[in-house]
């Protein structure tokens, strides 16, 4: 097909007595461009080609893809058509490179080369799966309300494609973002407690992962939540509004996470910060911010200095994941209509849309220790599950 496309313009107006297209003088021309996916996208389940046209009726374009018929689009009048990507998958997960072709009587009028990531599901259980976390031997802690009254959740350990889901026991009833220690053998998470005046409050606590031998590690009256283990083991992150404001605050502990010494504040700040992640090198801390009036990455390093934002659109943005390198974020941005996955290329400031949820929710993505794989929770299914999806090494 390839070898036809510099002669487009000749086979054309040969043929325009039977084109009905749109006339440029005497010469009718069919004009096609692919406005998305763009050229180096990657797209994901069943995905809408928009184009644009200069035609006046519509003209049955035929699809290609990697040199095979797809399909034939009236085109022109109509300017969007979908593909459903389900059609390449290897049945593994992997990325497969997409050549997209619109051609016209045997003549490719445009093109656009992608890349389809297919989503492979992990839990398929009636109750909530959420909060995914990779370890750095690439198994997965989450939690699940499987068995437990609403709003209720326990923690599980998943190998992907190895083992099943299993409970993971602690001295505490309700858990919340579970994180694992460095070595693997400890998970953080929140939970509630009544203190003696029967007050309810969320604090922060460590669990052996074998044993279920729990430490608690925050004793406030106020809300503590969303815990992370530094990369060399030795302070515990969390956010807390023990000071008015949700803020994020850091404690030491050892290595099976018992606390060293009292919290202290990582950065002063009047706006609601949350969701502190730690670089896989411990340099940096990535976190959300309203500062601006609106939810968005910001970074600091991780001595709580040189405060940076790092997105800037109208969406709300949150729940920020590094890639092992430093050098890419992952996150789920949120519109009035669903919840998506992007990640933010630190090096150059581009973002690369990675899910295309159309009415639905994908979020709190995590970044296996390879940078091969990233796992998040999503309703796609209909429930919300755990999900994994293998991404180009190259991004």
């Amino acid at each position: 097909m390839s070898q036809l496309k510099p002669m487009i313009i000749v086979i054309l107006m040969l043929t325009s007595a039977l084109t009905g297209c749109t006339s440029t003088g005497n010469e009718n021309i069919v004009q096609i461009e692919i406005n998305s996916p763009l050229e180096g996208d990657w797209i994901e389940g069943q995905v809408q080609i928009s184009i644009t046209t200069k035609m006046t009726v519509s003209e049955g374009i035929e699809i290609w893809i990697n040199d095979n018929y797809y399909s034939t689009e009236e085109l022109g009048i109509v300017t969007d058509f979908d593909i459903d990507t389900s059609h390449f998958s290897d049945e593994n997960g992997s990325p497969v490179d997409l050549n997209i072709e619109l051609i016209y009587q045997n003549v490719s009028l445009t093109e656009v080369n992608v890349t389809a990531l297919f989503p492979q599901q992990m839990t398929f259980w009636s109750s909530e799966d959420i909060q995914p976390e990779f370890n750095l031997d690439g198994e997965l802690l989450f939690k699940s309300s499987k068995g437990l009254e609403p709003r209720m959740y326990e923690i599980y350990h998943l190998n992907p494609g190895v083992t099943t889901s299993t409970k993971i026991s602690t001295e505490q009833e309700y858990h919340g973002y579970p994180g694992p220690s460095p070595s693997g053998t400890h998970v953080v998470f929140n939970s509630w407690v009544i203190d003696e005046a029967g007050n309810t409050q969320m604090e922060i606590f460590t669990a052996n992962i074998s044993t279920g031998e729990t430490y608690r590690l925050t004793d406030n009256p106020s809300f503590d939540d969303s815990g992370r283990w530094s990369p060399d083991g030795s302070e515990i992150i969390f956010y807390s509004n023990r000071d008015g404001t949700m803020d994020l605050w850091k404690i030491s502990v050892n290595e099976s996470g018992y606390p060293l010494e009292t919290a202290v504040k990582v950065l002063e700040s009047d706006a609601r910060e949350h969701c502190g992640r730690w670089s896989f090198d411990g340099h940096y801390i990535v976190y959300e911010s309203d500062k601006t009036g609106i939810n968005h990455l910001w970074m600091i390093t991780s001595d709580g200095l040189n405060e940076t934002q790092l997105t800037f659109d109208e969406n709300q943005n949150g729940y920020p994941a590094w890639h092992p390198s430093g050098d890419y974020i992952v996150y789920n941005k949120q519109t009035s209509t669903s919840s998506n996955l992007h990640i933010l290329s630190l090096l150059d400031g581009e973002t690369k849309r990675l899910t295309m949820h159309q009415m639905g929710v994908d979020a709190h993505p995590t970044w296996s220790a390879d940078g091969k794989y990233i796992a998040f929770h999503s309703d796609r299914a209909g429930n919300f599950d755990i999900w994994m999806m293998e991404i180009p090494l190259t991004i």
